[in-house]
Parts: structure tokens; sequence; C-alpha cells
């Protein structure tokens, strides 16, 4: 289950100053009469399941038990504004996967890279743990069977990590390997 708790901050208007902030992150300083559009752009959150090449598995592709794969999530900003405080939650089913410790690792590419690229990019290894130098993300044992199984990104109520913000024109993404069960 993936939960994408926010994307975007409300929007704020001031009339008294005559400006407004977009939802987007960008200003714009309102003319004394006419009237004004501030739009936001929904971001697409995506995971996909890969095989340890790299090759996106399709959906009911067959995985075998002991056989390690990666889920991979991206929120892709294809605006010219930055997407800001991005909460990310991902509860693995237990059941299925076992999570294993130290995978995690996050790329920045440019914004409509296809699968192909987004897998080339230069991924930086992500700490497991809160609090860590890196704590975009984090993973911690949601109290069900023992095992770390829920993964959160930037500012998540309860497993709360360092804000995340995508840049306008650019894709980010978090990948971690799992075991199937």
């Amino acid at each position: 289950m993936i939960v994408v708790l926010l994307l975007s901050c409300p929007l704020a208007a001031f009339s008294a100053t005559n400006t407004a902030i977009d939802p987007g992150g960008g200003s714009l300083t309102l003319v004394p009469s006419g009237p004004v559009t501030v739009n936001s752009v929904p971001l697409a959150l995506v995971k996909q399941a890969r095989d340890l090449s790299g090759a996106v598995l399709a959906t009911g592709a067959n995985v075998t038990p002991g056989q390690t794969i990666y889920f991979v999530l991206y929120v892709d900003n294809t605006t010219a504004y930055p997407a800001n405080d991005i909460q990310i939650t991902d509860q693995l089913d237990e059941s299925a996967f076992t999570y294993l410790m130290n995978s995690m690792e996050t790329a920045v590419v440019p914004a409509g890279s296809d699968d192909a690229a987004i897998w080339a990019g230069a991924w930086s290894s992500l700490s497991d743990l809160r609090g860590a130098p890196d704590d975009l993300a984090s993973i911690t044992d949601s109290g069900g069977p023992a095992g770390l199984d829920r993964l959160t990104v930037g500012v998540v109520a309860v497993q709360a990590n360092q804000t995340l913000n995508v840049s306008g024109n650019t894709l980010r993404a978090i990948r971690f390997r799992v075991t199937v069960n």
C-alpha cells in the first residue's frame, strides 16, 4: 500500500499586499485589476517492481520465493516550480516480501526520464534509520510480525524524516531491495 499524504502546500492569498503564493512554490505580484489564475499540477507517485538488472516487471509477472527484486518509488515533477513537503508511506506486505536491510538508495534525474534513464541515474545510499545525516527516508517495524515494513519519505507523522522537496523539472526516486517470501 502506498499513501501519498501531501503533495503541495495550501494556496495562500494576501490581498492587503496584493500578492499570492501558489502551491507549486512560485510567487506572483497582482496588478490592481483583472483576474489572476493560479494553477497547480497534480504529481503522480509511481511504484515499480524491477529485477536486479533494472528491468521493470510487468503486472502479474511471476516471481519465486527467495528471489530478490527492487521496488522503485518516484515522483516526476514536470513543472518549472518546486513541489515542496512531499510525504510518502509505503507499507510492505510482510507475508509476501522481506525488506533487505541497508538497501535504500535515492536518485534525481530530469523530469520525464524513461525507465532506463531512471535506473542509470546516480544512486546514493540512504540509511534505514531516522536521524541519520541522509534522513530523507527511513524504514521501521510497524508492529506486526518482526521486521522492517513501513517505509516513509519526507516529514510523515510518527516517522518523520527530513523534508522532501522535488525541484522543478526533476524526478526524484527511491529504490530498495526485498526478498520474495
